[in-house]
């Protein structure tokens, strides 16, 4: 028997003992491992074999990169990260001092990290899969050519790369070298600007962006115009999809438990419902999809749906980690958490029969490739 016959042996070994068979609750928290090296994760994402996390320091306003090569178990700075830092007079090479989070996105040919900080936000792109970052040759078309944009969200269509700021969208076409407004339709804060983007999701052939107070919108033609198809006064915080159906997470109102919650669109965002009737937090800080299944993270728990939000249950019950679950997002293989302090993994054969593809990646990684 070889090494990937005796970890897929281990692997439905767990399975039938612990008769998990799509009922996680009845596993427990034991399966939640705890990685080591970082904390206060506010994105993350993978690409080339890696995973990337953005952390934050709110007291310093300091954030930071950490990098992780075995799926989330250890994690190191990024010391080779090295970005220029307004704030000094050269490159960084001994930890990244910015301020707020850092999202990131891939076109397949560069991986691009958005910064937001108090006072003007930055692009970086690396064509190595993050060992070497510049914003070298970017450019804002604005009227203040020395302006950019505080970056909070990417998404991509047909192409292009849409980013999700302080105010409203912006849209490169030319692999992120140059950015431009696209805000047709949106209306305009007291700021005199469009509305800050918390999320941006696309599907099938639409773009989706959620605001926090002035609820979501749509574009129907690559972002050159949009349209307002849910007026809910929520701070939407987080978008994703299982098919054609979107998802949009809220968090509830200061004194209104049962405000926030998860919606749903089926119709192309034509209409939105509550999606949470069986969801007994409605403080929904994230969210994210894998295959089937929906995940949120809420002010007290992590709850997963396998029927497209009509039922939840809770999955961290048991963990030693409680309090409020500020971000989840999810591979194939597993579900990363961010929760008191600390980050978690979660493996996903617990919740579901191995598909073809969770196969594939599972060989993989036995393989080392």
């Amino acid at each position: 028997m070889n090494h990937e016959q005796v970890l897929f042996s281990l692997l439905f070994g767990m399975i039938l003992f612990f008769g998990c068979n799509n009922n996680p609750a009845n596993s427990g928290g034991s399966f939640w491992t705890q990685g080591t090296g970082v904390t206060n994760v506010n994105h993350f994402y993978g690409v080339g074999g890696n995973l990337f996390a953005s952390t934050y320091c709110a007291p310093c306003s300091q954030a930071y990169i950490f990098l992780s090569g075995d799926e989330g178990l250890t994690w190191k700075l990024d010391t080779v990260f090295h970005v220029y830092n307004h704030f000094d007079n050269g490159y960084v090479t001994n930890g990244l001092y910015l301020a707020a989070p850092i999202t990131f996105i891939t076109d397949g040919r560069y991986l691009f990290a958005g910064v937001s900080d108090c006072y003007r936000g930055a692009i970086y792109r690396s064509s190595d899969n993050g060992i070497i970052w510049s914003n070298e040759g970017i450019s804002w078309l604005e009227n203040d050519s020395d302006m950019s944009e505080n970056i909070n969200c990417f998404s991509a269509l047909n192409g292009d790369i849409f980013a999700g700021t302080y105010h409203g969208v912006f849209v490169s076409t030319d692999e992120g070298a140059t950015w431009r407004a696209s805000n047709g339709g949106m209306p305009i804060t007291y700021t005199g600007r469009p509305p800050s983007i918390s999320d941006l999701v696309a599907v099938g052939g639409y773009l989706f962006a959620s605001t926090d107070g002035l609820g979501i919108f749509r574009s129907t033609n690559g972002g050159i115009s949009w349209s307002q198809v849910d007026t809910t006064n929520y701070s939407f915080l987080g978008l994703t999809t299982i098919g054609t159906s979107i998802f949009a997470a809220a968090f509830n109102d200061i004194g209104k438990p049962w405000t926030g919650g998860v919606f749903i669109s089926t119709d192309n965002g034509d209409s939105w419902q509550h999606d949470d009737v069986d969801l007994p937090d409605h403080g929904v800080g994230s969210i994210c999809a894998s295959g089937s299944y929906l995940f949120v993270g809420t002010e007290t728990a992590v709850f997963t749906s396998s029927d497209l939000g009509a039922t939840w249950i809770k999955i961290s019950d048991g963990t030693s980690f409680s309090g409020a679950t500020t971000t989840v997002s999810a591979n194939q293989i597993y579900l990363f958490a961010n929760s008191g302090g600390g980050v978690w993994r979660y493996p996903l054969f617990l919740l579901r029969e191995f598909s073809q593809n969770t196969k594939n990646e599972i060989s993989k990684k036995a393989k080392g490739e």
